[in-house]
């Protein structure tokens, strides 16, 4: 089955709460593109992972070193499996085979995907296994794995556990996968945001209908006006070439661009396939050394 990666429609980091962590207000998407991964039922308390790495040359060996030709203990599927069985031990074990697409340190969400895909799976094999308690033990593995539990794109806050299900007009992009690699710790250590735990602005609000009638409508220029993701200043300041990426994809006929996350990925959104597939050619001329990919959502 398909672990999907994700895009983040602006990500606003608006104070640093008193838990240590940040809040967030972001637009989530599921894109019908990630890993593939394939889950089976093994003797209790065993945990297998067979891997076939495919993502970029630059970044495959970051996956490499917490896969099993690696520490497998840093691993986020087996953290995963290792919270799961503390409180479910008559579980069976698992062996994964995984299809790794999505790379690390991208902004995607490719560890927080595949997480919740295996809390999925065993979330089909025992009653007791309820979907409080499932979205309580997902939020403790990553921040982001509630959301690719919902099955929806989502107004994401708090911590990234507050989800709001919204409607989204069907549409097309291209994803750059940038061979960059911005650590999230320094980049949200670089905003140097301020403690405190204020409620989400009358701003926020209103801003947060506005977009979600833009998404609705499919008018993704809009969006420009409206989002932004207070990580790209550091991004582009460290690695101009990203800001250089996505004023190309906005200059070769993207009605919308950004990073994704903390980053390191761009990605552009398009109205039509025919307009994408034009883009897609323009970028891949004016950038011939990077991978793109195609996707919807």
């Amino acid at each position: 089955m398909l672990s999907p990666a994700k895009i983040n429609l602006g990500l606003e980091i608006p104070y640093k709460r008193p838990d240590g962590f940040h809040e967030i207000r972001s637009v989530f998407l599921r894109l019908n593109w990630g890993d593939d991964i394939r889950i089976e039922p093994i003797t209790p308390g065993a945990f297998e992972l067979v891997s076939d790495n495919q993502i970029i040359l630059e970044k495959r060996r970051l996956y490499d070193e917490v896969s099993e030709k690696g520490d497998l203990s840093k691993n986020i599927l087996f953290k995963t499996f290792s919270k799961i069985r503390a409180h479910y031990r008559e579980l069976p074990g698992v062996r994964i085979h995984l299809t790794k697409k999505i790379p690390p340190a991208a902004g995607l969400g490719g560890g927080s995907t595949n997480a919740a895909s295996l809390f999925s799976f065993y979330f089909g094999l025992s009653p007791e296994f309820n979907s409080d308690h499932i979205f309580k033990l997902a939020a403790e593995i990553g921040a982001d794995v509630p959301f690719f539990l919902s099955e929806n794109h989502c107004l994401v806050s708090g911590k990234g556990e507050i989800l709001k299900d919204i409607q989204v007009h069907p549409g097309q992009g291209i994803l750059a996968l940038t061979p960059q690699v911005l650590s999230t710790a320094e980049m949200y250590a670089g905003l140097k945001k301020p403690l405190q735990a204020d409620p989400p602005s009358k701003r926020w609000i209103s801003l947060g209908n506005d977009v979600e009638f833009s998404l609705k409508e499919g008018n993704w220029a809009a969006l420009r006006e409206k989002l932004v993701n207070d990580f790209e200043p550091l991004a582009f300041q460290k690695f101009p070439e990203l800001g250089k990426l996505k004023e190309s994809f906005l200059a070769n006929g993207a009605s919308y661009s950004s990073l994704t996350g903390s980053g390191s990925c761009i990605y552009g959104l398009v109205q039509g396939l025919e307009i994408r597939e034009e883009l897609l050619a323009k970028m891949q001329t004016e950038f011939p050394d990077l991978t793109f990919v195609s996707f919807n959502y």
